[in-house]
């Protein structure tokens, strides 16, 4: 009778332990290194499922064509990776003879370029606290004529539907069934136009700013609830 191994078993055992209890201090990835390892991972896994269909398309051929060798997935992986640094090349190649022909065209945005937008210059965090304290005190001054309950959303009467025009472009985000001046979830926040950085109006009043991933991971979370 064959038997498993013992390290795979203690592996697959701690892999499904979730987490420490007994006060026991318990060590976990911050959202961005959490959000940074499943990217990773998902390029990862379709990196080995393009190399397997590699492989079997370059053996198919090899059928018709006997001067082709035959291809094991190592050498598919090589493949793949070989091609891919000739597209990187490619690609960048292409980036910078864009920008050599129109210099000062393009602005650096997260791993991107876009094209420079002739406009106002960005508002400052300053201007924005203040922008979205004047929707927290239009919301809070309809919470106290409706029974505690926020706007259902941003257009209803009692609330200027400019106020939740943010200066970046777009409109600040109303999140539903959530009452202010309880718990500290988020209310609003602002659209992606205010960049990598936003600003949340929290229940509790305050005002914070959170990263894409870190926001998008609490609105998930509120959402669930």
């Amino acid at each position: 009778m064959k038997r498993f191994p013992v390290g795979l078993i203690l592996a697959i055992w701690l892999a499904a332990i979730g987490r420490a209890s007994a006060g026991m201090t318990v060590i976990t990835l911050t959202d961005i290194a959490r959000a940074r390892i499943d990217a990773l991972s998902f390029f990862l896994f379709i990196y080995l499922v393009i190399s397997w269909v590699v492989k079997l398309i370059w053996n198919q051929l090899a059928k018709s064509f006997v001067s082709l060798p035959r291809l094991k997935y190592l050498q598919a992986l090589g493949v793949v990776f070989v091609t891919g640094l000739m597209f990187y090349v490619v690609l960048t190649m292409i980036s910078g003879a864009r920008e050599l022909l129109t210099p000062g065209a393009w602005e650096k945005q997260g791993a991107g370029y876009r094209l420079r937008e002739d406009g106002p210059a960005p508002i400052g965090k300053e201007e924005r606290r203040q922008a979205l304290r004047k929707v927290q005190q239009a919301i809070w001054d309809y919470a106290k004529a409706h029974g505690g309950n926020a706007p259902a959303s941003p257009l209803v009467e009692g609330i200027d539907p400019a106020l939740w025009n943010f200066e970046g472009g777009g409109l600040y985000c109303l999140m539903p069934g959530v009452r202010p001046a309880v718990g500290r979830e988020i209310l609003v926040y602002e659209p992606s136009a205010a960049g990598g950085r936003r600003f949340v109006l929290l229940t509790d009043g305050s005002i914070e700013d959170r990263s894409e991933g870190t926001l998008k991971g609490q609105l998930d979370d509120q959402l669930k609830r």
